[in-house]
């Protein structure tokens, strides 16, 4: 969320918002087609707005020296792409200022690679606020085509504010003039790749005439090895009395990537008709199912559990590294397995709640979702899903919404596993602004008492913190008694993992690449630290290596590029990942652009 992070601002100004567009169109009220996620095959350049409110307005002029600079994240690591500096005077008619810079290159797809970056905004070198967006890289698509997910069903219901919280819901095609408050979703997307991205949708609601009469956005992550896992949006509108909703014929529209992927119509009159609204995608009608999921013929039968728990434990003891948590994972296989053919109380003889420590990058996640397929496969859990939080996705800031937010990601886990990222971050200090990560804790425990059985709860972080996290509560002591310690990989494996990556971009290293490569990751893990990123270095480092390909192939004539050097990574394409032993315990990462 864009916020100032200067509270006592200066007297000339006040912090209005960072904004982020790719497309230069102008739209409706002068504005923007504003996003958040990008597809890498479809940018350019990314274009910012700094806008703030003049409080000098219709009194004074002033001058502004305003600098915009976006950065790469990674972690705790970030890489400044771009410094961009502007001076202008600002006119005392002048309500709202805008100043707008752009950075990137002509050619589609050949600088913004999958990543997170942020741009921030100062004015007289003060930082005023920033914003986060994403670049997302499943590959090049046909116009109009979505490579990222399928819909899977659209239904609509009625409620007040915390309708989509209810576990029923009521279906409906129709609606009530005098008793509608809000009009909810129940949108449902799955996932068609393996690798992770974050889906940004929005959701517009027009009327008759055609004029927008609300509208809401989602930004939802879709974790890594989750092919073919449905997710769950609630988007809705209205207000918390009935009368915002006039008789009339409305539409909701849905917007992914500046691509309409859905069109919803329904009807408020005099009374509620139950039933699922048509839905059309590209011009033609979604069919649904009672369940909600789409119909598309002959559903494919569903893995046994024995495939499941087999294909899992594949996928496992396929990673890199990870030695003794394969080891581990397999034995407790062969336990539950012998406590079913044996008639014991499995719960009394393992838990599903578990702790994940290890430095950033090392696969706690990913060990995650297969150790919740494994439980699916074992007949332990219902589901086998994971659903991913940190304390963001928990905590509210206001009394009573933690326990709404918490519950509803206990109830979305139903069936799976509950994966809490950096849970260490719910116990940190004391004092009122802390209360709400105590009472998230107490929700999960209590939820995992008179839930047991039902879901697991896998907390993860840095080892040190979160051995005093699970020591600062008895009840959190007494669930968790499963730990799993995630090393930091070794050069050796940092190899493999940068080698993998390479074969799927379609590259291969040449010998002086492959052994510079060698040297670093060799540099970098004596040199590391608690916030080494482990395989995330790994990728960082892949992804500009490929970036730095594409350059050095942009600037070459077509003629001049033969089939070998389009997918061969050469000494000049890596060189800029320096080895200085000594000189820093956090060594950058990267490489420096000019002005393009």
């Amino acid at each position: 969320m864009d916020s100032p992070e200067n509270k006592n601002q200066p007297g000339k100004y006040k912090f209005r918002g960072i904004k982020v567009h790719s497309s230069d169109e102008w739209m409706a009220d002068a504005t923007k087609k504003y996003r958040k996620v990008y597809d890498r095959y479809e940018t350019t350049y990314i274009r910012v707005e700094f806008s703030v409110f003049n409080k000098l307005f219709d009194e004074a002029e002033w001058e502004a020296n305003v600098r915009l600079k976006c950065f790469f994240v990674n972690g705790t690591h970030r890489r400044e792409l771009c410094n961009l500096e502007q001076k202008r005077n600002i006119g005392k008619d002048e309500n709202i200022v805008y100043f707008r810079e752009s950075w990137g290159q002509s050619t589609f797809g050949t600088f913004w690679l999958k990543g997170v970056y942020v741009w921030e905004g100062y004015i007289d070198e003060v930082k005023v606020g920033e914003t986060t967006f994403y670049v997302e890289d499943v590959g090049a698509a046909r116009k109009g085509e979505n490579l990222f997910f399928d819909l899977e069903s659209v239904r609509l219901f009625e409620g007040d504010g915390k309708a989509s919280t209810q576990e029923n819901k009521r279906y409906l095609k129709a609606f009530s003039q005098k008793e509608t408050r809000y009009v909810w979703s129940d949108f449902r997307f799955k996932n068609k790749v393996h690798s992770d991205y974050y889906t940004e949708l929005f959701f517009n609601f027009y009327d008759k005439a055609g004029l927008l009469k609300g509208s809401s956005s989602y930004i939802t992550y879709v974790a890594v090895n989750t092919l073919g896992q449905i997710y769950t949006l609630y988007p809705g509108w209205g207000g918390e009395t009935p009368g915002r909703w006039s008789s009339d014929t409305y539409t909701m529209e849905v917007i992914f990537l500046d691509n309409l992927i859905a069109t919803v119509p329904f009807n408020v009159g005099d009374a509620a008709e139950e039933g699922d609204a048509q839905v059309l995608t590209n011009g033609v009608q979604l069919t649904q199912t009672s369940t909600g999921q789409a119909s598309t013929g002959s559903a494919p039968a569903a893995k046994n559990s024995e495939d499941l728990l087999f294909e899992s434990l594949a996928e496992l003891n396929s990673l890199t590294g990870l030695t003794k948590i394969k080891q581990e994972v397999n034995e407790m296989v062969k336990l539950v397995k012998f406590y079913q053919e044996t008639g014991k109380d499995i719960l009394n003889k393992f838990s599903l709640h578990t702790v994940f420590t290890g430095n950033p990058g090392t696969g706690k996640t990913t060990v995650a979702r297969i150790l919740a397929k494994i439980y699916k496969g074992l007949g332990v859990l219902e589901k086998g899903h994971l659903v991913e939080v940190d304390r963001e996705g928990l905590v509210a800031g206001y009394v009573g919404q933690t326990a709404l937010k918490t519950g509803e990601k206990i109830n979305e886990a139903m069936g799976g596993v509950l994966f809490i990222d950096e849970a260490y971050s719910l116990a940190h200090g004391k004092g009122s602004q802390y209360d709400f990560g105590g009472e998230a804790i107490q929700i999960i425990l209590k939820r995992m008492e008179d839930n047991r059985g039902k879901f697991g709860v896998i907390v993860a972080g840095y080892t040190e913190n979160m051995h005093q996290f699970i020591e600062s509560n008895p009840g959190l002591k007494s669930r968790f008694d499963m730990y799993f310690e995630f090393p930091d990989y070794e050069p050796e494996e940092m190899n493999a993992i940068a080698n993998a990556l390479f074969k799927k971009e379609g590259v291969k290293v040449d010998e002086s690449a492959r052994k510079h490569l060698e040297d670093y990751f060799t540099f970098l893990h004596s040199e590391r630290d608690q916030h080494f990123g482990n395989a995330r270095s790994v990728r960082q480092v892949v992804g500009e290596s490929v970036r730095n390909q594409h350059l050095r192939l942009a600037s070459m004539t077509k003629d001049e590029r033969t089939p070998e050097l389009m997918e061969t990574i050469i000494f000049d394409d890596v060189k800029e990942f320096k080895i200085k032993p000594g000189k820093s315990k956090r060594p950058s990462i990267g490489f420096q652009t000019g002005k393009s």
